[in-house]
């Protein structure tokens, strides 16, 4: 899978990703707890091996799993001052696998993503806040021309020189028209999407 995620340099700053995800969130009680320890030293680097931008859904009531085997962003986050962080993730819809070549086939058409007119979805976000045993990011998803608010809240783990993040989220496709009529209920196609975000990195020198 290629990931290319630059943090920028700045003091106690760790990248961390987003992806495409949705207006409300779904966690569970085994997620890991955020653990801040010493990140003095700044700057991270994402490992693309330990990274994942993954989805699962319903077709015609059996579940499918897939995944976006690209993105790239520029992210500033300080766990010491989160209100400060500020992050833009750009995802080639074109990258994606859906696990079939029958869904491969149809999700770059335009009932679906239509990539020739919008090969990109982009994510946003200036405001960031401590959550709980986490963190919020409150920003915008723009997909196939549209623009809607969303959240994305997360956790944290730093271990030494390694730090994971990790988030589980929901989202309702329809609300970005991806499967516009008839593919606009949950009849063949499930319309809340999960989403499951992890990135892994490790200071760099």
């Amino acid at each position: 899978m290629k990931n290319y995620v630059k943090p920028l340099l700045s003091t106690s700053i760790f990248a961390f990703a987003v992806g495409l995800t949705g207006c409300s969130a779904a966690s569970s009680a085994d997620e890991p707890q955020t653990v801040v320890n010493d990140i003095s030293a700044g700057n991270w680097d994402i490992q693309p091996d330990g990274s994942h931008i993954q989805f699962s859904a319903k077709q015609e009531g059996q579940s499918f799993t897939g995944e976006f085997q690209a993105f790239s962003g520029v992210i500033d986050f300080d766990p010491a001052d989160p209100g400060a962080g500020a992050v833009k993730i750009t995802i080639p819809l074109k990258s994606v696998d859906a696990g079939s070549n029958d869904r491969n086939s149809t999700l770059p058409e335009k009932v679906w993503f239509s990539t020739k007119a919008f090969p990109e979805a982009i994510y946003t976000s200036s405001d960031i806040s401590v959550q709980g045993d986490g963190f919020l990011a409150e920003g915008e998803l723009t997909l196939k021309g549209v623009t809607v608010p969303l959240d994305l809240p997360f956790s944290l783990n730093i271990n030494g020189d390694e730090a994971v993040m990790t988030s589980t989220v929901e989202m309702d496709r329809t609300k970005w028209n991806v499967g516009a009529s008839p593919w606009d209920t949950d009849e063949w196609v499930s319309r809340t999407v999960k989403l499951d975000l992890k990135v892994t990195a490790t200071k760099s020198n």
